[in-house]
């Protein structure tokens, strides 16, 4: 009977979870500052049909080498809370309502060169149960984070990509592509990562992307892992590009690429 308490608990917790998310909308989802900017914006928007409560608060997170991250109790030497204000830290919504929360940031002085980030969370807090209802109630606090990044002094991120290769897994259908990546910098980088071959018309087709990958300061080397497209698939014979492109404010950049030949 535990057992199977704990597995529908956790089966509701992620159907719950993705509820959240698609209840809530948030632009943008990433904010980044220059040594010049002071402020910046972010929209929520309530997309759920029932009044919504958001505490708006600072989270510090540790980025992992394979992606995703590690909550951390504390502010670091590189986290950007400590010299930032928000404004409102809480917001309740109608449904369809919007609300603009304000990040200012007061950079002391004598501010090292280097990248500053804090992840900006957005609490959902439990609406109050005007009913008692009988059965199993749970009450989940749903949050969302996005990363907030200031650079002081920056440079341009450089990155190489330092070796790609060919997982197969019995249980998977179709094999995935490692990429190892390295970072020389001290700054972030941004874009997304794709894997290209070449078609009967000798033309680029790309058959596997990540968007949205940032390689942060504090991982040195990153591991990247691309799922084909559904409908794609690695030629038996041929040569695979990998391309690491920038984004939004390295829209212009090409950080790295590698050419892999397989079946050779």
């Amino acid at each position: 009977m535990f057992n199977k308490l704990t597995v529908m608990c956790v089966l509701l917790t992620a159907f719950f979870s993705q509820m959240a998310l698609a209840n809530l909308l948030i632009s943008p989802t990433r904010v980044t500052f220059d040594d010049r900017q002071r402020s910046a914006k972010v929209t929520v928007i309530n997309n759920s049909d029932e009044q919504r409560t958001y505490r708006v608060v600072w989270s510090e997170k540790q980025a992992l080498p394979a992606g995703g991250y590690n909550n951390l109790a504390q502010v670091t030497a590189n986290s950007l809370s400590p010299m930032t204000r928000l404004s409102p830290k809480q917001v309740t919504l109608a449904p369809g309502e919007k609300q603009t929360v304000k990040i200012a940031i007061r950079k002391p002085k004598g501010l090292q060169a280097g990248e500053y980030r804090s992840h900006l969370l957005f609490q959902a807090l439990p609406n109050e149960n005007k009913e008692q209802k009988s059965g199993i109630q749970i009450n989940m606090i749903m949050s969302f984070s996005i990363p907030v990044v200031y650079r002081e002094q920056a440079e341009q991120p450089r990155v190489t990509i330092t070796q790609v290769s060919i997982v197969k897994s019995a249980d998977q259908a179709k094999p995935k592509i490692q990429v190892q990546l390295k970072r020389h910098t001290n700054f972030s980088s941004y874009g997304k990562l794709s894997a290209y071959v070449k078609n009967a018309s000798g033309g680029q087709e790309k058959i596997a992307e990540i968007s949205n990958l940032s390689i942060y300061p504090e991982v040195d080397k990153a591991i990247a892992t691309l799922s084909l497209f559904k409908d794609k698939q690695l030629p038996e014979n041929g040569v695979v590009l990998i391309d690491y492109e920038g984004a939004e404010e390295y829209k212009a950049v090409d950080f790295a690429s590698y050419t892999l030949a397989i079946g050779e």
